[in-house]
């Protein structure tokens, strides 16, 4: 086990200096202090002089679920890893609950940390394990069996206790990580992957319950991983990666709808992305003959080159001939279906336009739909207010 994950172990989270003590802060810090939590002032961090982290501006707010989501080396797991003190930043500095903690070590940070590997000690049993940084930091037994009977109730591992990690599944394992951090009722928890590990079926039970334990206790809390839907629905606020840069910053649906840049659109969920021109007040044309209705075309000239945006469930589809869309109309196509692919709930069309374009279409499952052959026609409708124009890269 590593020096870093030890002293993470025995320190994180900690007690949480008294609210009279935090109002000996600065004014400055104590105005901070009354809003957000962890504050980016232009932190960067390099490696032999190559960009790891830009220089970054960020703030997460007191209470507020911050999911960090991008690919591998968008410099996510660096923005964490410089909150929890085990690496330094190049340049800048960081504020936690309003206190300059840049050269402050983990230790003295008071933040709580779920690892993906767990990182359980395996000659410890269940209680022991929650009960160990408490140890450590010489809390009274009586103190620590309330605490630790309190945390395994908050994650189910009540009648638990006894058990060592090996007797334990994947599952059970991670819950074991999160009461040994919840534990201390830590202002601030860091979570790196804790799901990563874990089977679909068991990764959206424990999303349900990690939603819940930030619910129920009011923390901080920030959250790295790769997985978009994981980060749609668990999150406040998405902080989405990009070659160690922020590509967007927002709430879940705005990254979905409302995305700042191709980049977003295309890792958010899947989309239809046309190549168009500007050719009038909300109206773009694709390639030579099809013209577009769409949201707004304010903040772009006529014959500006853009990129249209429309989500998948955002189109009707139905065999050329069936009724309409009703109050769809707007932009329409016709299309050939190339596969239809019956994903539970929802039925995914793909289908390849007269130009040799692909468009996929999304929608809630339909027997008729689905036993559409392949090669038959397919016409598309969707709402103008659907067509969302990207700004240029």
């Amino acid at each position: 086990m590593s020096h870093v994950l030890k002293q993470t172990l025995a320190h994180a989270g900690g007690s949480t200096p008294g609210r009279g003590q935090q109002g000996m802060e600065s004014m400055e810090g104590a105005a901070q202090a009354g809003q957000d939590m962890i504050v980016f002032d232009g932190v960067s961090k390099q490696y032999g002089g190559a960009p790891a982290l830009h220089a970054t501006d960020l703030t997460v707010r007191k209470g507020e679920f911050l999911s960090l989501l991008g690919p591998s080396g968008s410099g996510k797991s660096t923005i964490l890893n410089i909150i929890a003190g085990s690496i330094a930043p190049s340049s800048g500095r960081i504020l936690l609950d309003g206190r300059d903690v840049s050269t402050v070590p983990p230790r003295d940070r008071q933040l709580g940390m779920v690892f993906q590997n767990y990182a359980l000690l395996p000659h410890l049993n269940v209680f022991d394990n929650v009960a160990f940084p408490l140890r450590v930091r010489g809390i009274g037994a009586t103190e620590i069996r309330e605490r630790v009977t309190q945390a395994l109730h908050r994650v189910g591992l009540t009648g638990y206790e006894k058990r060592k990690p090996r007797e334990m599944s994947g599952g059970q394992q991670q819950r074991v990580g999160i009461a040994r951090c919840i534990v201390y009722s830590p202002s601030v928890i860091l979570m790196d992957e804790p799901l990563g590990a874990l089977d679909k079926k068991l990764r959206d039970q424990l999303q349900g319950e990690i939603k819940r334990l930030h619910r129920d206790l009011g923390t901080t809390l920030v959250y790295v991983t790769h997985d978009q839907e994981e980060a749609l629905n668990l999150s406040d606020r998405v902080c989405l990666m990009n070659g160690g840069r922020i590509a967007q910053l927002g709430t879940p649906d705005e990254l979905y709808f409302e995305p700042a840049s191709e980049f977003v659109a295309d890792f958010v969920g899947e989309s239809n992305l046309f190549e168009a021109t500007v050719v009038g007040d909300d109206t773009v044309r694709v390639g030579d003959h099809w013209t577009l209705g769409v949201r707004s075309t304010e903040g772009h000239r006529v014959g500006q080159r853009v990129k249209v945006l429309v989500r998948p469930e955002k189109i009707h589809a139905a065999p050329q001939g069936a009724a309409a869309g009703g109050s769809l109309a707007g932009n329409h196509c016709v299309g050939t279906l190339a596969q239809v692919s019956f994903v539970g709930g929802m039925t995914r069309f793909d289908l390849t336009l007269p130009d040799g374009r692909n468009m996929i279409a999304k929608g809630i499952s339909d027997r008729a739909a689905e036993r559409s052959p392949i090669g038959c026609r397919m016409q598309m409708q969707w709402s103008a207010a659907d067509s969302v124009l990207l700004k240029t890269e």
